[in-house]
């Protein structure tokens, strides 16, 4: 018994010791960036990839913007819009590019396309609208 009263405060110690505070947005981030992603086709369509660019690394960086799935459907003229941390673009150029397919019927899809916005710089706050048209 007495061993066991000693060995609790020492886990007790040992948790605190290792905990750390969960990540924070850093300088480099482009914090609650509105990204609007808007099909301008005639069909329905599946978004299947978001992806922002680090001109400082030069490659597309993932961002898990969609659905449960990875994917987000959208009918012919709406859109959707999500709020997001963008990492490594903070007050620094950037560009988007999504990847979606065209629906051809039942539960079949063209194979996918891309669309890649103006390069801007990335704010804070920024609202920024993509427009799917191919």
């Amino acid at each position: 018994m007495k061993t066991s009263l000693f060995l609790l405060p020492s886990i007790l110690v040992l948790a605190v010791s290792t905990w750390m505070p969960p990540a924070v947005a850093g300088p480099d981030t482009c914090k609650d960036v509105g990204i609007t992603i808007k099909n301008g086709t005639r069909d329905e369509i599946k978004v299947t990839k978001f992806e922002y660019f680090d001109f400082d690394k030069n490659k597309y960086l993932t961002e898990n913007l969609l659905g449960l799935n990875g994917e987000q459907k959208l009918e012919s003229k709406k859109s959707f819009t999500e709020t997001r941390n963008l990492g490594q673009v903070g007050n620094d150029r950037t560009k988007f590019r999504v990847t979606y397919r065209h629906k051809i019927g039942g539960n079949q899809y063209e194979p996918p396309v891309t669309e890649v916005s103006q390069p801007f710089t990335c704010s804070n706050n920024d609202k920024k609208t993509v427009f799917l048209d191919k």
